[in-house]
């Protein structure tokens, strides 16, 4: 019976190491998304991302009041370049009480990242602006174009090697996680184990 429970803790592990080996960002509810790594996104928070250099666009998007009406204040479409590895983010950013301080944070917008510990992630900023009227953008080419350039906070587009992933890396995890399991049992349930193995 302990076999068959080692057993099933080792599968678990095995599934969840690839939830837990993620990013994980929360972002502030004044902070609607409009691309994640290239294409489009919705605003929902925590946002989970793939190890490694990401990028997100998003717009600092609130309602204020200016003598008894409702103001609605959006921003530039701002992009934030960061890499991270196994963790959660938090993204905070300020709250805006007056128009000098919206026009200041659209000029120059202030953006913290900090990890679990509280520690601040280095990022990169940058904005995805557009000249002229602006009904209908595709976001999507626009942030194709923006990571050719070498603006800040650009992914710029490097010439990668696409390996699919095989069964080996899963097969690895599981005999780790087995070989994990074997060293914590007793020794009656070791011995059930290979027997079980033999079979």
């Amino acid at each position: 019976m302990k076999l068959w429970n080692i057993l099933s803790i080792a599968m678990a592990c095995c599934i969840s190491t690839q939830v837990l080996a993620d990013i994980q960002l929360t972002i502030p509810s004044q902070v609607k998304l409009q691309l994640v790594n290239g294409e489009k996104s919705s605003s929902v928070s925590p946002l989970l991302l793939k190890n490694g250099q990401n990028q997100i666009a998003f717009r600092y998007q609130d309602r204020y009041r200016v003598g008894g009406d409702d103001v609605f204040y959006s921003s530039d479409i701002i992009i934030m370049t960061f890499a991270g590895k196994d963790d959660n983010y938090v993204m905070s950013v300020p709250k805006l009480t007056s128009q000098a301080e919206r026009d200041a944070f659209n000029e120059k917008p202030s953006i913290s990242l900090k990890d679990s510990q509280s520690q601040k992630v280095v990022f990169e900023q940058g904005k995805l602006l557009k000249n002229g009227m602006q009904f209908d953008r595709d976001l999507v080419a626009e942030m194709k174009d923006y990571n050719l350039t070498s603006q800040p906070a650009s992914l710029q587009q490097r010439v990668t090697i696409i390996t699919t992933p095989g069964t080996q890396s899963e097969v690895d995890v599981a005999g780790k996680m087995l070989d994990y399991w074997y060293q914590k049992a007793d020794q009656k349930t070791r011995e059930q184990f290979k027997l079980r193995i033999s079979q």
